[in-house]
């Protein structure tokens, strides 16, 4: 057990948003709230009071989850000295800055929150039928990604896991809690934002590979190597740009497959430094940002698509105000997670 650090006030809170993995924490609302865009720009009339609390919800619902994961693999991360900023979990518990129990109490803490939120949603604001089980569902994965019995990202099935949760799930959860009915178009839209959180989990998954190893986790990485995670990381975004440009066919705005031109040399930076570079150690940090921009710019731009497709229909501007706010609010998200991250550097050494 790591020696705890004594630490001030100030530094105490850097530790508890280091902790509680802002960042990667936004990346999970964003797609929840591009589902309520499309919603929006459909023609349904955003609840406020509904998007404000069902945020609230993914936001418990997410820091659960980081703080399980750090709680339960907090012995492999100890062996983890191959990490980068965005690898290797927040290095918070095995630092010695907070204790082990502090996060599993706040896990529970969040976890009881969200419960709340889905129950207040159900039952007083009517959502729909399929509220609770989405909620359990995302629940679920986010507890049983490390814990036992299932411990997905141990037996290779964390990615997929990602995969639906940070796509399907969180896309159609917005959607369905302002409609209260699932929606093709709200599907497709959220394939492509899955495969690149796929490949973000994977890449950042490679400098931890030997201590994942040592620690059971039979993981893509594991299990793949660099050569076959670098085979898999081209493939996955050649089918992820193919499936925005096949989005259109089947009733996703056109706007999309003209922004996502941006893309393109996105992309083929990555890939060009995946076959070049061969994920050498010094270009997997540049490389995990790069994959991490292009996905949020895919949320971002499919935003756009159903923001300016809801504004020609003459949709409801109110309702895209606050929705915009919260889309502000968590890239604010992101911005706080890398100055705290800055702010403990010396500490988390």
């Amino acid at each position: 057990m790591i020696a705890r650090k004594a630490l001030t006030p100030k530094q105490q809170i850097q530790a508890w948003i280091t902790l509680l993995r802002l960042g990667p924490t936004a990346r999970g609302i964003l797609p929840f709230l591009l589902g309520a865009t499309i919603a929006w720009s459909q023609g349904s009339p955003i609840n406020i009071q509904v998007l404000l609390i069902s945020t609230f919800a993914v936001l418990c619902i997410m820091e659960m989850t980081f703080l399980v994961n750090e709680y339960i693999d907090y012995g492999t991360d100890l062996l983890n000295t191959g990490f980068h900023r965005l690898s290797g979990g927040s290095r918070v518990l095995p630092s010695g800055l907070i204790s082990k129990r502090a996060t599993l109490t706040a896990a529970v803490i969040f976890m009881l929150a969200a419960l709340a939120a889905g129950a207040l949603l159900a039952f007083y604001y009517h959502t729909g039928i399929y509220t609770i089980p989405l909620g359990l569902l995302a629940i679920f994965i986010g507890v049983f990604y490390t814990a036992r019995p299932f411990k997905l990202s141990y037996m290779g099935l964390g990615e997929l896991a990602i995969w639906f949760s940070c796509g399907w799930l969180a896309t159609m959860s917005g959607y369905y809690l302002q409609t209260g009915h699932f929606d093709l178009v709200t599907s497709l839209v959220s394939l492509p934002g899955a495969a690149s959180v796929f490949l973000v989990i994977l890449i950042n998954e490679v400098p931890d590979m030997g201590s994942d190893a040592i620690a059971g986790k039979r993981n893509l990485a594991v299990r793949l190597r660099e050569k076959g995670v670098s085979i898999l990381y081209i493939a996955v975004w050649i089918l992820c740009y193919l499936n925005i440009i096949i989005n259109v066919f089947f009733g996703v705005p056109a706007y999309s497959l003209l922004l996502s031109l941006a893309l393109i040399p996105l992309i083929a930076m990555t890939i060009r430094s995946v076959v070049k570079d061969k994920l050498a150690v010094n270009t997997l940090e540049p490389l995990s940002i790069q994959t991490t921009l292009i996905d949020h710019l895919i949320t971002i731009i499919y935003a756009v698509t159903f923001i300016a497709a809801g504004l020609i229909a003459g949709r409801n501007t109110p309702s895209i105000v606050a929705l915009a706010a919260l889309f502000i609010f968590s890239f604010g998200l992101e911005a706080l997670s890398f100055i705290s991250l800055k702010g403990l550097k010396n500490l988390l050494k």
